[in-house]
Parts: structure tokens; C-alpha cells; sequence
């Protein structure tokens, strides 16, 4: 396996790790625990809810330009308070973008 390989799937198993705990903080938002209190309410637990399913989304099935599309969800992730799973959504876009 070549070592660009290597990193894609790197790439897709952190955002599907990001994905997930995104799920979680969404969640937890809906119950009104949050980890930073800043945001626009039950709306940020939908927007969350919907950015972090298309983030598993892209790390089953990839599309040309992934690491471009993780990093956009990555940071409107953060934008609406789902602040630990778009962080590691990003890592995993700056891992994808340097192969």
C-alpha cells in the first residue's frame, strides 16, 4: 500500500471519529449540555446534527475533493458550537491535505 493510501485512510478514520463525537455533542446540545456556551440554541444541535452526518458521510464514501469539503464542515462545525468533533474534523482535513 502506497503511502498516500495510508494517510486517505488515516484521513477517513479520523473524520469518522470526529463525525461520531460531533453526533454525541449535538446531542448533548438537544439536552441542553454543551460544552461552550455560546451559540444560537436548539437550531446549533440541528445544524450540528446534520454537518456531523454529512462528515460520516464523506468518510465512508470520499469524493474528489474531500479534504476541502471536511475542512468547510470542520469549521462551520465549530461556528455552531460543536466545538471537540470539529476539531478533530479539521486534523483530520490538514491530514488529508498534506498527501
Amino acid at each position: 500500500m502506497s503511502e498516500i493510501q495510508e494517510t486517505d485512510k488515516t484521513m477517513r478514520a479520523l473524520a469518522m471519529v470526529g463525525g461520531i463525537v460531533a453526533i454525541i455533542e449535538s446531542i448533548l446540545q438537544f439536552m441542553g449540555t454543551q460544552i461552550l456556551s455560546y451559540g444560537f440554541g436548539i437550531i446549533d444541535g440541528i445544524l450540528g446534527l446534520i454537518f456531523a452526518v454529512l462528515v460520516i458521510f464523506l468518510s465512508i464514501r470520499p469524493i474528489h475533493y474531500t479534504p476541502a469539503f471536511l475542512g468547510i464542515l470542520g469549521i462551520a462545525l465549530i461556528v455552531f458550537s460543536i466545538l471537540l468533533g470539529g476539531i478533530i474534523v479539521i486534523l483530520a482535513t490538514f491530514l488529508g491535505a498534506i498527501s
